[in-house]
């Protein structure tokens, strides 16, 4: 049903006839029909990706969440709460270490929180695992960000962000940036047609899952993209998500999509946007990135893990797979690690969803319990709440208020520079738009009356004003340092007086700078 069958029709017919087989005594086939069943279960779909290209199966898989570390849990939750407007779906104090690294590699009682739209078995979910004693996680590369696209106003969502400390955000246009706890950053996209007059994004019912994707830097695309495709039998989707045209084209620039069903399918699908580490060097995974929860059949799970098992190297098998018995029935659940190291963890669906479905009760922590839990193990109840990093630590109208003088000063500065420079920037605007005509059409004659000595001055003047005026680092700041060092061992030299004096110069522009 994912794979149109112009494009696949032996993937189709294979899939169809697998599911019609199991149902039907065998004698009842003539022998027209085993032919075309056969032909359905050998060859392969030319230019098909995923698990069932190689002949196994377009598999039933569905993103369920993503483990997210807490180091402080209740400034975790009333963010998503007032935020992102989620609920708490469920939540357990564990006394133990989780054997299969649930709370990552700690040996400390912790506490998973589920919080979302709706009961795990139908939508997408964040797992918030906090361990009683650890209040910081280093922070990783591989975890870009998480996408939504918001149920409400998406100026009530960064009003109440500021309220609890988180922000500003940062927009470009088609999406917004929002930092949230523990460093997780969040891109809050529009919902389709549904903007007021103000042109502020509004709640729409075309947000049935409000989590749109999940973004993945990977040092390999390829070898991350078959490892999604052809051992978890997910299917590429960038096509599709391009065509979609949400997010922008900049932002899909370089990115490739997975997952296991395509946007806008009408299934609940979040899938993963994998892009390039620049440079292509190994990405940093750390605990911080926590782990990809997905469902599968139990028969399609096993198929995964047997294929991983025999064809991958033994470090991508975290925790071998196991048979819990559970109240509902057998759950099987197995870790494994794709190309870069991130952790995904498998389980069957029929339990797993079932399990949810029963156990989301809506009933958030109690934090009374909580602060005992804590007082009785001698550990801090979460970390202190950190100054978001983010957000600078002065106020701008706070401070243009009680300086007045110096901002008018600045303001004048600003006018004098912006003047000196607007006249060379038009110029030198006109210019490459002449050259870039003359480029188009081929014209030769045009090429060479334009004036390429003054673009060259222009933008080497801009050049110069800008590194003059931006707040970094001076030319020849090593060289200053050093003639710094041969004073103090007493050196003195004609150049040591030139540098002394320079360095003099540039202190003095400096201060300016900073006063501005």
């Amino acid at each position: 049903p994912l794979c149109s069958p112009s494009r696949c029709p032996r993937l189709l017919v294979a899939g169809t006839m697998r599911r019609w087989l199991a149902e039907r005594p065998v004698a009842l086939f003539p022998i027209e029909l085993w032919l075309l069943v056969l032909l359905g279960l050998l060859g392969s779909p030319r230019g098909g990706t995923g698990a069932y290209a190689e002949g196994v199966g377009v598999l039933q898989g569905r993103h369920a969440h993503w483990v997210l570390r807490a180091s402080n849990l209740q400034r975790s939750v009333e963010f998503y709460q007032a935020v992102f407007g989620m609920r708490v779906l469920r939540h357990e104090e564990i006394g133990e270490p989780c054997p299969i690294t649930c709370n990552s590699a700690f040996s400390t009682a912790w506490s998973k929180t589920m919080v979302g739209y709706d009961t795990e078995d139908r939508a997408y979910a964040l797992e918030l695992t906090f361990n009683y004693g650890v209040t910081a996680y280093p922070r990783g590369e591989a975890l870009r960000d998480i996408a939504l696209r918001l149920r409400q106003p998406l100026l009530d969502a960064l009003t109440a962000a500021g309220e609890l400390g988180f922000g500003p955000a940062e927009s470009n246009g088609t999406s917004t940036h929002l930092t949230g706890p523990d460093g997780y950053r969040y891109v809050l996209l529009p919902t389709p047609g549904a903007e007021d007059a103000e042109g502020r994004s509004t709640p729409s019912a075309a947000a049935d899952e409000p989590f749109d994707h999940i973004r993945l830097r990977v040092k390999d695309l390829h070898a991350s993209i078959e490892f999604y495709t052809k051992f978890l039998g997910m299917v590429e989707f960038t096509e599709a998500a391009h065509l979609r045209a949400q997010p922008s084209d900049v932002y899909m620039q370089g990115v490739r999509v997975v997952g296991y069903a395509a946007p806008s399918s009408g299934r609940s699908s979040v899938p993963l946007f994998l892009e390039e580490f620049e440079g292509g060097r190994p990405v940093a995974v750390e605990q911080w990135e926590g782990r990809h929860a997905v469902t599968l059949p139990a028969a399609e799970l096993r198929w995964v893990y047997d294929r991983i098992r025999q064809e991958l190297p033994p470090e991508h098998i975290v925790h071998e797979l196991r048979e819990l018995q559970e109240q509902l029935g057998t759950l099987l659940i197995a870790i494994v690690r794709d190309p870069d190291g991130l952790e995904v963890c498998l389980v069957s669906a029929q339990v797993f969803d079932a399990a949810a479905r029963t156990a989301d009760d809506f009933v958030g922590p109690d934090w009374g319990l909580r602060r005992e839990l804590a007082a009785k193990r001698g550990v801090p109840e979460g970390s202190e709440v950190p100054r978001p990093e983010n957000v600078p630590d002065w106020h701008f109208e706070e401070s243009m208020r009680d300086h007045p003088e110096v901002f008018r000063k600045a303001r004048q500065e600003a006018e004098k520079m912006l003047e000196k420079h607007q006249g060379t920037l038009e110029s030198n605007q006109e210019l490459l738009e002449q050259a870039q005509r003359a480029v188009d059409t081929g014209d030769l004659k045009a090429m060479e009356a334009i004036d390429w000595k003054t673009i060259t001055e222009g933008q080497e003047s801009v050049d110069k004003w800008v590194n003059r005026h931006l707040p970094q680092d001076f030319a020849g700041k090593a060289e200053l340092e050093n003639a710094k060092r041969r004073a103090g061992a007493g050196m003195h030299d004609k150049k040591l007086q030139e540098l002394a004096k320079q360095a003099a110069e540039e202190d003095d522009e400096v201060a300016t700078h900073d006063e501005l």
